[in-house]
């Protein structure tokens, strides 16, 4: 597949939790010579040679995993290019200094979608000035905590400084922090590393189109939805890869970590705006760039598991979900203009339709909860849990009035009257226009008072019986916003996901304390990494609002490697939106991509129908009795592999080690199973390869090492091998290791 560079207009020479596993900093050597300074911890080990200055890491045993890259010729400033009103898909207008600890002096603009359907997109970065490296150490000491602290000399002509920090962090990974003294004017700093053509790059996230990134450019910025442009920008082309209007590596919930394959793992932990250059001008190199005057990252030598599992400790890791919340479950979401009666007739019309067809379900989520009349809504509740239902509600980070159905009367004039909202440098709310058609404003969850505001919304939903809930949005964080603990938008942008869902999850550990019978579940949309990050705080998330096709950009071919991209960075509790939601332009979900979905979930840790945004929610019975048939038999097999789901998660929650495991991680070393990147292993002992191609009566499946059974059919392929496999609607290809028995006996009905 070709690759895209980052859709950031930049100028010509600019660049542009909780403990857990291993939680605490392990205890750490520092060897200072007149060569070179060596830090040494349980993991591995950073050398630093004087000069000219250059920074390698090792593990264990000795064997360099990563090393800087030379410093290469420099580049010329030229004038910035005027930023685009649309970003575009060429190669990035920049160059850059591939230098170690490289940093430009000099300013950055950065703009975004400041109304409607993309509120807080970035729309571009543009960095101009000057690019200067690091030379030599002038002077080495020890410092606390088993940390060493160099000062280098750089070819600044002012005599700036660098000043870098080495020390240990949790499960004997290496922190490297580096600081231009004075920072003053300084626009960014980035490092550079040597690479080659065998090194691949996983992870970063909910990225959509493979599980390596070799050779991509992209930027980290928490995106609000992005759809499928095509090829020649029309939509719902089967194999579009372009994402509008952020371009092919947009993200809901980016992460800044990844593993490579040469083996270490790399975490940058700094929550401005980054950008990652992957091989992607030059083959020999990759770049990390931070727009901050400081550079912070963490390094894990070692292999893949190792990695994954001291990078999760540090951003942290999905909380074990109680185990109603991992089955069936059906979002009945608002129309855009709902009313109350309306809603309330949708309801009760799903309750007379789950008992017709009988479609095994576990949760109903009430998306309009907040419009429906109390008496109304303690009576469907009641309803609803007399069934043996779970309750969902839903909440956004946003206070509006708008068409949307989800806000009640007056949320939004009591929200900006008690000042708990996002500000602007004068003083006043920020009022941005939603995807909705109304004002919105943007909860500050840095605010004491908006923290106490926001529990009570949260404590009245479990007082009205609300088991969990949806927590939508976050991505809306915009240059101009001001907080109240001083942050401005740039630097709170990544970051505001994570105290969205932090000061959730506070909540509710005060509510479960006063009353320990209830378990309150709760997944999510927009996410970043962090010190811990979104991570250490949510159950589950969403991978945002999917379209309602079969592209590999927004579509159905899109939710796997979004699922596993994001899954070895700790955010395995994934749930898609079974059918897509994002039917604007594109047309309602066909009985096809409906069944070929719910087959794709079967195997994910949740099965969870949603419904689209114009056509409404599309369930089985919306179709035919044969969809129906086939939607229960899925439900089925989803039920099956709970047991197996939730074991593998309070392993992960220990390990780091994700339920849902790319071929890469599952069979290293095998080249073909690090190409695949639409199947995934459900722990050790299950093989899911869905179709995710229209009228597809079959798919070819990558079997790693060993024998392998199908589920249904009985067909035995022993691995590794590539095999054509019939797969006809209604049927997942998935397989179980030969002599395994990982899920639990079928149910009847």
């Amino acid at each position: 597949m070709p690759r895209r560079a980052l859709p950031v207009a930049t100028a010509l020479a600019a660049v542009v939790v909780t403990a857990l596993a291993g939680a605490a900093p392990t205890a750490a050597a520092v060897r200072i010579t007149a060569r070179s300074v060596t830090l040494t911890t349980s993991q591995g080990s950073a050398t630093v040679v004087r000069s000219p200055f250059g920074l390698s890491f090792a593990d264990p045993a000795g064997r360099t995993v990563l090393r800087q890259a030379p410093v290469t010729a420099r580049t010329l400033a030229l004038p910035p290019p005027p930023p685009p009103l649309v970003p575009t898909y060429g190669p990035p207008l920049q160059a850059t200094l591939y230098a170690p600890l490289a940093f430009t002096v000099g300013q950055e603009t950065t703009t975004t979608q400041e109304a409607g359907q993309w509120s807080g997109n970035l729309l571009s970065s543009v960095r101009t000035g000057t690019m200067y490296g690091v030379r030599a150490v002038r002077s080495a000491r020890r410092a606390r905590g088993g940390a060493v602290r160099l000062v280098a000399s750089t070819t600044d002509p002012s005599g700036r400084v660098m000043v870098v920090t080495l020390r240990p962090d949790r499960g004997g990974t290496i922190h490297v922090s580096a600081r231009p003294s004075p920072d003053t004017g300084v626009a960014g700093v980035a490092d550079s590393f040597r690479s080659g053509p065998d090194e691949a790059f996983h992870g970063f996230g909910g990225r959509h189109l493979e599980t390596d990134h070799r050779g991509a450019a992209f930027y980290n910025w928490v995106n609000e939805e992005n759809f499928d442009a095509g090829p020649y920008g029309v939509p719902g082309a089967e194999d579009g890869t372009i994402l509008y209007p952020n371009g092919p590596q947009a993200a809901y919930y980016p992460q800044a970590s990844f593993v490579s394959s040469r083996p270490y793992g790399f975490l940058l932990d700094r929550p401005e705006l980054a950008r990652f250059r992957l091989a992607s001008d030059r083959p020999d190199v990759w770049q990390a760039d931070v727009s901050a005057p400081v550079l912070d990252y963490v390094v894990a030598p070692g292999p893949a598991r190792r990695a994954i599992a001291a990078l999760t400790a540090v951003t942290g890791r999905h909380r074990v979900p109680p185990a109603w919340a991992i089955g069936p479950t059906l979002d009945r979401a608002t129309a855009l203009s709902e009313t109350a009666s309306s809603y309330e007739a949708k309801v009760r019309q799903d309750l007379r339709d789950l008992d017709r067809y009988r479609i095994p379900l576990r949760a109903y989520r009430l998306e309009g909860w907040r419009i429906l009349p109390r008496p109304v809504l303690r009576d469907l509740v009641a309803r609803l849990h007399r069934r043996g239902l779970r309750v969902l509600f839903y909440f956004r980070a946003f206070v509006a009035n708008d068409v949307a159905g989800t806000e009640p009367t007056g949320i939004f004039e009591d929200a900006l009257r008690r000042g708990v909202v996002a500000r602007t440098e004068a003083g006043a709310p920020y009022l941005f226009g939603n995807s909705f058609g109304g004002t919105s404003a943007l909860i500050d969850f840095t605010d004491p008072a908006a923290r106490s505001w926001w529990g009570d919304q949260i404590r009245e939903a479990l007082d009205l019986g609300a088991d969990g809930f949806m927590q939508d949005f976050g991505e809306e964080v915009m240059p101009g916003m001001v907080f109240h603990d001083g942050s401005r938008g740039l630097e709170m942008h990544n970051r505001y996901p994570a105290l969205f869902h932090r000061t959730t999850r506070r909540i509710l550990d005060a509510y479960v304390r006063r009353h320990p019978g209830r378990r309150p579940f709760f997944f999510t949309r927009a996410g970043y990494t962090g010190r811990p990050g979104g991570a250490a705080y949510e159950n589950a998330n969403f991978p945002g609002d999917e379209t309602t096709d079969w592209t590999r950009s927004s579509g159905i071919a899109s939710v796997v490697p979004d699922m596993l991209n994001r899954a070895v960075g700790g955010a395995f509790g994934f749930t898609t939106d079974i059918g897509g939601y994002f039917d604007v332009r594109i047309g309602p979900t066909t009985k096809e991509l409906f069944l070929r979905w719910a087959e794709l979930a079967a195997l994910t840790p949740f099965f969870r129908l949603h419904g689209s945004l114009i056509a409404g929610v599309h369930t089985p019975w919306s179709y035919d009795a044969q969809t129906v048939r086939t939607y229960r038999a899925l439900t089925r097999l989803h039920q099956r592999a709970e047991p197996l789901i939730l074991r593998l998660w309070r392993a992960a929650v220990r390990t780091g080690i994700p339920p849902t495991r790319p071929l890469w991680l599952a069979a290293p070393g095998d080249a073909r199973a690090a190409r695949e990147d639409q199947e995934w292993m459900l722990g050790d002992d299950v093989l899911v390869a869905p179709v995710v191609r229209r009228g597809a009566r079959s798919r070819t499946v990558v079997f790693p090492p060993g024998c392998w059974r199908h589920g249904e059919t009985g067909l035995t392929v022993r691995g590794p091998a590539s095999r054509s496999v019939a797969a006809p609607l209604g049927r997942l290809p998935w397989f179980v290791r030969c002599g395994t028995r990982p899920l639990a006996p079928g149910f009847a009905g």
